[in-house]
């Protein structure tokens, strides 16, 4: 039988913690081999403890250490690294940066990510939604190629690989809308901006919750969040205990919540919540 592999493709060092990382660990921890690649050096990201980069020349080397840390919490088999430098987020200077991510063509970075799948065989892979979770561009860009590379490698295609095992399907990162629509009113009513959330205040819920992400597949990660938690917390340079919006929910329900991750499945077409396994119906 063809072992099962998961092939996670993302654009941050912490995405794939901060994001799927109980699902990633759940499959790891049943045997699954997993693997992660990241695309960009994460060296836009704030950091408010300067201290951190006493033992580093950048911080693009204290998330790199960081990642090393999460993916052995996680129980991931391997992690890669593409070698572009973080675009920031929409309007940042960064975005302009001739090595950033954005400033590479879509077909370019995916035909990178090819010769991966060509590698690791994966049956699933899984990446960021077209929005980018929370319109991040580098998630974008990653969701764009990511979609490319599936659709290349399911028609034979290797990028000069030679022969290549097609993956049987592909997800997006999904998240119900429902509940930050009841938290953006709430957080006004504590007197805090909804369309101003995050470390850096460039996080819009407003605008996040009118963006469709069907969920077909809800994947019960109770097992792991323990190792999601410490994998989150091994990104100490960008952790702040998880955003703050959520504190607006009651307790029950965000736990409810952090027990189960979703996702949409981009191919095949399955209607949605019919899944609790991203293998289900993998030959």
């Amino acid at each position: 039988m063809r072992r099962r592999v998961l092939l996670g493709v993302f654009a941050h060092p912490d995405d794939e913690s901060f994001g799927p990382g109980g699902a990633l660990a759940h499959y790891a921890h049943q045997g699954v081999d997993v693997h992660v690649i990241i695309a960009t050096d994460g060296i836009a990201g704030s950091v408010d403890d300067q201290g951190r980069l006493r033992d580093h020349d950048s911080l693009a080397q204290v998330r790199s250490a960081e990642l090393a840390q999460a993916a052995v919490h996680l129980g991931v088999k391997s992690i890669w690294s593409l070698p572009y430098r973080d675009s920031g987020m929409r309007g940042a200077p960064d975005n302009h940066h001739a090595g950033a991510l954005i400033q590479q063509s879509a077909d370019r970075v995916a035909h990178e990510i090819l010769g991966y799948i060509a590698r690791l065989a994966p049956t699933v892979i899984l990446t960021h939604d077209p929005f980018g979770g929370y319109g991040h561009p580098d998630h974008i860009r990653v969701c764009e190629a990511t979609t490319i590379a599936f659709y290349l490698a399911r028609a034979g295609m290797s990028g000069g690989n030679g022969a290549i095992e097609r993956p049987q399907k592909l997800y997006y990162s999904a998240f119900p809308k429902d509940l930050i629509r009841i938290a953006a009113p709430l957080m006004r009513v504590a007197g805090q901006d909804p369309t101003a959330i995050g470390r850096n205040h460039d996080i819009n819920l407003v605008e996040i919750s009118r963006w469709v992400t069907p969920v077909t597949t809800n994947v019960d990660v109770t097992d792991a969040l323990i190792y999601k938690q410490r994998a989150s917390e091994a990104h100490a340079s960008q952790f702040s205990g998880g955003p703050s919006w959520l504190s607006i929910v009651p307790a029950p329900v965000r736990q409810r919540l952090m027990g189960r991750e979703q996702f949409t499945c981009v191919f095949p077409d399955v209607e949605r919540n019919s899944e609790h396994d991203l293998f289900a119906g993998v030959a």
